[in-house]
């Protein structure tokens, strides 16, 4: 790391911890904490010795509330420029091996345990990227308990002013609890199914040739499933063979709604890679106290969603927006100490007259 802040940097920099600190107060995430965990990135905290263990110490002051206040008010800064006010809801889970199960809830097994903080994200699609808020969930079955965390969100997301129009789901969620909700509520939905859901009618898709967003549809099936949704099936043609995709919708659609429906779902990968950029960058720790991991999870969102304010108008990469801070925060220190350090003693020279 360099000993100073390259020149063009500094005015992303400044306008980076301006954002940081209008919406999160430094009262309770002072300068050092952050340094720390931007030093951290993508690493473990313990790697940083005394620093780390501080700055572990120090979360004790931040609530899980007060970081994600400052994601909403992030969220709502972005949502003020763009006219592009398309939401997608997705969830997120990161596997944890604590005992204390009361912030957890269950996921998929991974890496030797079926437990993990899971949150739940409203992000806003489009040309500018914001997570407009991450909604802890703590119930057991995310799955079985969907009504209730959908009321969370439609709640969450009137208070924004945005309407829930289209769910997007993975397999997971194409269980007949989720999809009867859904259906009950009136909202268009796409949840990808199962392949045991279709394997028995891989042979009965009709032939179709329909091109959109450079993806070209050979064939096309749609059924009444026994959930009371439609099962529908696309064929792909692609360079390495063809690749059937099947969905649940709510509806009857014809072969131009359900080509409309996969690039809609398929554009929910934006909120993948967000999610691939907030692995990257999550700091890592070895603490017993799951408070302490959701506070790092909330505020690595935030620093994303400053990233995400910042690259609207600024190419950087993740990396070079949090190493370019931490320089700055050194060098801001170094200034700091200079300049209360107490002066130098003049030299004096002494005579012996003996």
């Amino acid at each position: 790391m360099g000993k100073t802040t390259k020149s063009h940097n500094r005015d992303f920099v400044r306008s980076a911890l301006k954002k940081i600190y209008k919406f999160l107060p430094i009262i309770l995430f002072p300068k050092e904490v952050l340094k720390a965990l931007l030093k951290a990135n993508g690493k473990y905290l313990s790697r940083l010795g005394k620093e780390g263990r501080r700055a572990l110490r120090q979360l004790n002051r931040v609530s899980p509330e007060d970081v994600r206040e400052a994601i909403r008010k992030s969220g709502k800064e972005v949502l003020k420029e763009t006219r592009d006010r398309r939401v997608a809801i997705d969830f997120h889970s990161i596997p944890q091996y604590h005992k204390d199960k009361s912030l957890l809830s269950k996921i998929k097994p991974t890496k030797g345990t079926s437990w993990g903080l899971v949150q739940a994200v409203p992000y806003l699609l489009g040309k500018k990227d914001a997570f407009l808020d991450v909604i802890p969930i703590t119930v057991k079955k995310v799955a079985e308990d969907f009504k209730a965390v959908m009321g969370v969100l439609t709640e969450e997301l009137n208070k924004l002013d945005l309407r829930l129009v289209i769910v997007f789901a993975d397999r997971e969620f194409a269980v007949n609890e989720v999809i009867k909700y859904l259906l009950d509520l009136g909202v268009e939905f796409v949840i990808a199914a199962k392949s045991k859901m279709y394997e028995k009618y891989l042979g009965q898709l009709e032939d179709v040739d329909v091109s959109y967003a450079g993806v070209r549809y050979t064939g096309f099936l749609v059924v009444k499933h026994v959930s009371g949704a439609y099962l529908v099936l696309l064929r792909k043609d692609g360079d390495e063979g063809d690749d059937v995709i099947g969905f649940l919708v709510g509806r009857e659609v014809d072969v131009h709604d359900a080509v409309i429906f996969a690039e809609m779902y398929r554009e929910r990968w934006d909120v993948e890679n967000a999610f691939r950029s907030l692995e990257e960058f999550r700091v890592r720790t070895r603490t017993c106290d799951v408070r302490k991991e959701l506070v790092l999870v909330l505020l690595s969102y935030f620093f994303l969603n400053v990233w995400f304010l910042i690259r609207s108008w600024r190419k950087v990469k993740l990396w070079e927006f949090a190493e370019s801070i931490v320089e700055y925060l050194v060098l801001e220190e170094a200034e700091e100490a200079g300049a209360t350090s107490p002066p130098q003693a003049e030299e004096s020279y002494f005579v012996n007259f003996s």
